[in-house]
């Protein structure tokens, strides 16, 4: 993974010129991205790690710490399609060079739609346990994930037979990937689609009772969201050619992915890090809460005892 100016990258510039595109070659800047992020990736992998193994703590485990483990895992897939797509790296010679398989299946579809998946099934499980009075599993609560799931999977197998000159293909002469504004539209449409039903059911759930800040955490995710897609429609169909402007590529990936670890870090910091600095007393405040408020059915809380006496007994079965 060359950073370093070539006389391969000045026959892109040269190829770009050609087509009437002034294109920014990559760089040191595109290097101290690429090395930021996967740093931060690597922090949250250590939070990840740790999520796991404490999952069965009543506050990490009323985070659904699997779905946030996924969660980091799509958005590692998101950002591997960002460095293809964006253009942040050389693509010649390597698998990043199969825009379909990278660009389609690894970014868009593992990534991009399988963290707002996930994200919805958050939403959903809070509108069953707040709003329907019904528990955060079982098969009433997975019907709606199969479904978008299935959805999705039908999405990239018709990417993946039709023609790359419908969806997206590789040019040699630019080293990037294309996609056609028609195919574009179409996974905007859907990604929008996705993140306007989160809003809704978020919107159902804008007035629980919570001792825990969800309904103000899914809030906060949707703003952030709505705010990254709407900088990436703007760019995809007013400049498409983004990924050849130095500035705009790398203050695309920055946000797609620091936005992202905001969501992440703000549903799950306070636990994790309550957990590490200190765990039993925001044990006894977090139970407190919960009964103080009456929302110890929500979260199916089961105590050996009343008030302080019954919290280190406390389990949760909010998964």
């Amino acid at each position: 993974m060359s950073f370093s100016f070539t006389q391969a990258e000045q026959d892109r510039v040269n190829a770009a010129a050609a087509l009437g595109i002034r294109l920014d070659p990559i760089g040191k800047i595109d290097m101290a991205l690429v090395i930021v992020i996967s740093v931060v990736y690597g922090v949250d992998l250590l939070a990840v790690l740790f999520l796991l193994r404490h999952r069965h703590w009543p506050p990490i485990k009323s985070k659904s710490p699997g779905l946030m483990a996924a969660s980091f895992a799509s958005c590692v897939c998101w950002f591997i399609g960002d460095l293809q797509i964006n253009g942040h790296v050389h693509l010649a010679g390597t698998v990043l060079a199969n825009c379909k398989a990278v660009g389609v299946w690894v970014r868009v579809l593992l990534g991009v739609c399988t963290v707002s998946a996930l994200m919805a099934l958050r939403s959903y499980g809070l509108f069953r346990v707040f709003c329907q009075n019904k528990p955060c599993r079982g098969p009433g609560l997975y019907i709606l994930l199969l479904g978008y799931c299935v959805c999705t999977l039908i999405c990239g197998i018709v990417a993946q037979v039709l023609s790359p000159a419908v969806t997206v293909e590789y040019k040699p002469a630019l080293d990037a990937c294309y996609c056609p504004k028609p195919f574009r539209a179409a996974l905007y449409v859907y990604i929008w689609a996705t993140w306007l039903l989160i809003a809704a059911i978020n919107w159902k759930i804008r007035n629980i009772k919570s001792s825990f800040n969800e309904s103000r955490e899914m809030a906060f995710s949707c703003a952030v969201v709505f705010a990254i897609l709407t900088l990436s429609t703007a760019l995809q169909f007013a400049r498409p050619d983004y990924p050849f402007n130095q500035t705009l590529r790398v203050i695309t990936t920055a946000m797609d992915h620091l936005g992202t670890n905001a969501v992440w870090w703000t549903i799950v910091g306070a636990p994790l890090w309550n957990c590490v600095f200190c765990r039993a007393e925001y044990l006894k405040s977090w139970t407190a809460r919960l009964y103080k408020d009456g929302l110890q059915s929500e979260y199916d809380v089961e105590s050996g005892g009343s008030g302080q006496a019954g919290i280190t007994n406390t389990t949760i079965h909010s998964e």
